[in-house]
């Protein structure tokens, strides 16, 4: 029952902004470039296992360990795998490695999602964000450059508590500092198992931002665009 929300969380990356050109089709384009271009299928799993590979917490772990170039590189070499590139993927992930080194990316909160936040800021809703950003640095200056700053009440972010989603303990310090109970909160995401899993052990209502529809086990309501939360809320 929407009519009892009344702060809205959201997931950071993915969610509201968007780095441009997308990772993951640069890789899909370089598959193809190399003659091994990406089946409808490949191409679904591979957005699956990038979602996946962000919170899976020895990977995290690894994040700790591993240099920055060395990370990215088991990275791609991870993702080629999966959506099933053969032959040697050491010349490869080189490859692609160039590539991305000479790629400016750059990070952008599109304007539906803008019009949508203040849209909900004027019908009376607080809103948050909760995120496993590391860190908190680039975290505000990112918000300020993209213009999130200016709608949201809260952030919460993995690198300043120290524990990240799905574990519920990130949830529950939000819907603290929000200070409302779990069954008045609502969090908007677009990854199951970080968003969907950790939102619901925390006792959240959640929609899952799916225009690709890659989780059909999702067991939430699913938006195909950040502007249709207007509409389930109403």
């Amino acid at each position: 029952m929407p009519q009892s929300i009344r702060v809205v969380f959201f997931d950071l990356d993915g969610t509201l902004i968007f780095h441009e050109p997308d990772s993951y089709e640069v890789i899909a384009a370089f598959c193809a470039e190399i003659g091994q271009p990406l089946s409808p299928e490949a191409w679904r799993r591979g957005r699956r296992v990038r979602h996946e590979y962000f919170i899976d917490p020895v990977i995290r772990k690894q994040l700790t360990t591993l240099s920055r170039d060395e990370f990215w590189r088991q990275y791609n070499r991870h993702m080629l795998s999966a959506v099933g590139i053969q032959g040697d993927l050491d010349p490869v992930v080189e490859e692609i490695g160039r590539r991305f080194a000479g790629i400016d990316v750059e990070y952008r909160c599109p304007e539906a999602t803008l019009r949508t936040l203040a849209e909900l800021r004027m019908k009376g809703y607080r809103l948050g964000l909760i995120t496993n950003r590391e860190d908190p640095e680039r975290l505000n200056t990112q918000l300020d450059q993209v213009g999130l700053r200016l709608y949201l009440d809260w952030s919460v972010a993995a690198g300043e508590i120290g524990v990240s989603k799905p574990d519920p303990a990130i949830f529950h310090l939000a819907l603290e500092q929000a200070g409302v109970p779990a069954d008045q909160a609502l969090y908007v995401g677009d990854n199951y198992w970080a968003d969907v899993v950790g939102a619901q052990r925390a006792g959240l209502r959640v929609l899952l931002l799916d225009p690709h529809r890659l989780f059909p086990e999702a067991g939430c309501p699913v938006l195909d665009r950040f502007e249709d939360l207007l509409t389930w809320l109403d």
